[in-house]
């Protein structure tokens, strides 16, 4: 428990800290986060794979793109293409079926763009509103905490084999608590849409949450780990923190495009 404790404080403390500084900061701070959470994505499958260049070209490649509106003046796109190639071509120089092929160059290319695009919307969302960048973590670390205090008090129908402690009741709880919480805080805050869309977006997210929640730990279970690292005390890796974050940041970048 106290390790638990010690690591939410570190997690928060780096958070809030990095938030509120914004700015190269923040930016800097998502960028390790999202190399970490790669870093765990690479070592579960290929931890003992000697593909040092792919992925040494992984991180190169992650890094540029959270970093570009920041640091260069790169088309995202551009980066886009270039991951792509950069992950494919390797297969011809390998040659060898055994140590890279075409189903681990898409694995990569997959995991790289998906970091990318999650962590660089939440580094946008800081740069449109630090509002509505909180709104994201609140919502994804609401609806997780009430799901699981609700699963606790509650919860007693079976949810899925993913994760066998979840519940239906928990799930239920955490619904209601991140779509009462977050849309208050959306609502008081940011004010840029009607009451009903808010609670429409709120909703839609902290469904997003579970269900980021859910893949992150099918992901996990495929590959028989209880945690994607040991890097935050008492919690796991990067990815058992940021796994409904990650899809709820994806989640409000779709919808803000069509409320």
């Amino acid at each position: 428990m106290k390790k638990r404790i010690l690591g939410a404080a570190i997690v928060l403390i780096i958070l809030i800290g990095s938030l509120l500084l914004g700015g190269e900061i923040f930016t800097i701070t998502m960028t390790i986060a999202a190399l970490f959470g790669l870093k765990e994505l690479i070592d579960i499958k290929y931890k003992n794979n000697n593909i040092v260049f792919i992925k040494l070209i992984s991180y190169f490649l992650l890094g540029l793109f959270l970093l570009n509106n920041t640091f260069f003046a790169i088309d995202r796109l551009t980066i886009f293409i270039l991951i792509t190639l950069s992950l494919i071509i390797p297969i011809v120089f390998y040659n060898n079926k055994e140590k890279y092929n075409i189903n681990d160059a898409f694995y990569f290319i997959g995991i790289v763009s998906f970091l990318a695009f999650a962590f660089g919307t939440i580094i946008d969302m800081r740069e449109i509103s630090i509002f509505k960048c909180i709104y994201i973590f609140i919502i994804s670390f609401i609806t997780d905490t009430y799901a699981y205090i609700g699963g606790t008090l509650i919860g007693r129908t079976h949810f899925t084999s993913i994760s066998p402690k979840k519940t239906i009741e928990g799930s239920i709880v955490g619904t209601i608590m991140g779509v009462f919480v977050g849309s208050v805080f959306y609502f008081a805050l940011i004010k840029d849409l009607n009451i009903i869309s808010i609670v429409v977006l709120s909703f839609v997210l902290t469904v997003l949450s579970e269900i980021g929640d859910l893949v992150f730990s099918s992901i996990k279970r495929s590959f028989g780990k209880k945690d994607y690292s040991n890097l935050i005390p008492g919690h796991g890796g990067i990815l058992d923190r940021f796994d409904s974050v990650i899809f709820v940041s994806l989640g409000m970048a779709l919808m803000i495009n069509i409320i």
